[in-house]
């Protein structure tokens, strides 16, 4: 028996849930901004409550921060749905379990949750001889590299479920190494983009042995489709003179085009919508120069927030000149990216990427190129829906295509008017489409600056970002003709499945 209806899923969220009631290891591709964790939280909370008292769960992950993430949100779903467990998280970092009791004490009648954290496999076993001998639950929350301490741990106890997330990190040796020692009744793996190798026996997501089939997936279309990420449309951000910028140039005046860019990206959204900018930073020195900058200086001074984080200790985690706990950057984080008045300037190298939940984004800088996955994350960062729109859409209010009636129809993804000076920044620029087509990306559509009929009396013309046709000529076009080439590639692949393949009279051509 399944309580996933009782827990408020959507009709896609039970059909994900139940794949995992009918087979005992496999993969859910559910894009970012779909209900990833709820999901997960749900499968636990459903297996506590057909078997109640002792047992054993873990929950992996790649990151502190998201580890950090996916204990509270968990700890929340299931005092909501009146669930009692333990938890441990089983990392480096600390558990600030103060917000935790505040929660339990508001929404539950349980007087106490054990919460704790260690590395030391006895300390692991002690939590789970006291759970066993008070019949409770036990939750753990690990990250990859630690989650061999739980095995070490463990003793003779049987782990229930092991719960994966962003698992495309297991194609990584270095998360993977002692990975395939823990043991388990039942292990999935959750992903928003799965990554093959070329052999089905290697670390890829392919190799069905250790991962099995993939139970269910939805695609970012399917989402967008359903009103459960809003879809993608590019902004080419120029520059003061509207020049196109050389790789120096940008190194030069950073701190520039990326004011530049959030004063542009601001006038293309809603005036009630404040602009929320994430800024996937090519390295360090991106951070460190921003921070350093009369620009940001300036952008703060305005009532602006700037937040940086990185594992190097002069950036640490940074929030307008202060360095405060890692917890407590996402805290306020979070906080400043749910308010609708707030102006967010974000930047990080890789620690945002994946799992961690900041409302309000409204679209992403890249400042350096980026594979499938890392650009489906980082988009998936900004592609959550307005909360507002949310509603409207769930209530049938509104439907996803009604763009001009949501309050973020759009995520933009911010490029810098550069020149495209040698063969890997075409290939990289390219392969950005070919991604952005998984989102019904239309380069025709899709583009700004783009053409804009006069304005008429009483629009304010200052909300306009004004074209560029040089801009337009030089980075649009090139963007459409690569669209073009994919597929033409795509047509030509499929003639030449025609002419490699004999037909009978039951086989039905492909589709174009």
């Amino acid at each position: 028996m399944t309580q996933f209806k009782k827990y408020g899923f959507y009709k896609y969220q039970v059909e994900a849930a139940e794949t995992t009631e009918l087979n005992k290891q496999g993969i859910i591709v559910m894009p970012t901004g779909t209900g990833k964790t709820f999901v997960q939280a749900g499968i636990i909370a459903n297996n506590i409550t057909n078997n109640p008292g002792f047992g054993i769960y873990v929950v992996n992950a790649p990151r502190i921060m998201l580890s950090y993430q996916l204990l509270e949100e968990f700890f929340k779903f299931n005092i909501n749905n009146g669930i009692d467990a333990r938890y441990m998280a089983v990392h480096s970092g600390k558990i600030e379990q103060n917000d935790l009791d505040k929660y339990r004490s508001q929404h539950s009648g349980f007087d106490f949750s054990q919460i704790s954290s260690t590395t030391s496999p006895a300390d692991i076993k002690d939590m789970i001889s006291k759970s066993k001998e008070a019949n409770q639950p036990l939750i753990f929350f690990s990250t990859y590299n630690s989650a061999i301490r739980i095995e070490q741990g463990r003793g003779n106890e049987e782990i229930n479920i092991i719960l994966n997330d962003e698992a495309h990190y297991l194609v990584q040796e270095r998360f993977n190494t002692d990975f395939n020692e823990i043991e388990t009744q039942r292990k999935y793996f959750f992903t928003a983009t799965t990554k093959h190798t070329p052999s089905d026996e290697g670390l890829g997501m392919n190799n069905k042995e250790f991962y099995g089939e993939e139970l269910y997936v939805m695609t970012p279309a399917e989402a967008i489709q359903r009103g459960k990420i809003v879809r993608p449309r590019v902004h080419i951000a120029s520059t003061d003179n509207n020049q196109l910028l050389s790789k120096e140039d940008l190194e030069h005046n950073l701190s520039k085009v990326v004011i530049n860019s959030f004063n542009e990206h601001s006038k293309l959204l809603k005036k009630d919508i404040k602009a929320k900018m994430l800024i996937a930073a090519s390295g360090l020195r991106d951070m460190k120069v921003l921070i350093q900058s009369t620009e940001i200086q300036d952008f703060i001074s305005n009532g602006g927030k700037f937040f940086a984080v990185a594992s190097d200790q002069e950036v640490n985690n940074y929030i307008n000149g202060q360095k405060v706990s890692r917890k407590g950057f996402l805290k306020q984080l979070q906080e400043d990216g749910a308010n609708p008045n707030q102006e967010l300037i974000v930047i990080h190298y890789d620690i945002l990427t994946e799992g961690i939940d900041v409302p309000g984004l409204t679209g992403v800088l890249f400042l350096r190129d980026q594979s499938k996955s890392k650009f489906i994350q980082t988009f998936g960062r900004v592609a959550r829906l307005d909360r507002e729109d949310r509603k409207l859409i769930e209530n049938k209010t509104i439907t996803p295509n009604d763009l001009n009636l949501m309050n973020k129809p759009y995520a933009w993804i911010i490029i810098p008017a550069m020149k495209r000076e040698d063969d890997d920044k075409i290939a990289n620029l390219e392969s950005l489409i070919e991604d952005l087509r998984d989102f019904n990306f239309n380069p025709v559509e899709d583009i700004e600056p783009r053409d804009r009929p006069d304005s008429g009396e009483g629009e304010d013309d200052e909300d306009i970002v004004p074209e560029d046709s040089s801009l337009r000529r030089a980075i649009s076009e090139e963007i459409e003709s690569f669209n073009h080439k994919i597929e033409e590639e795509r047509i030509a692949n499929l003639f030449k499945k025609l002419m490699l393949t004999p037909l009978n009279e039951k086989d039905q051509l492909p589709t174009i």
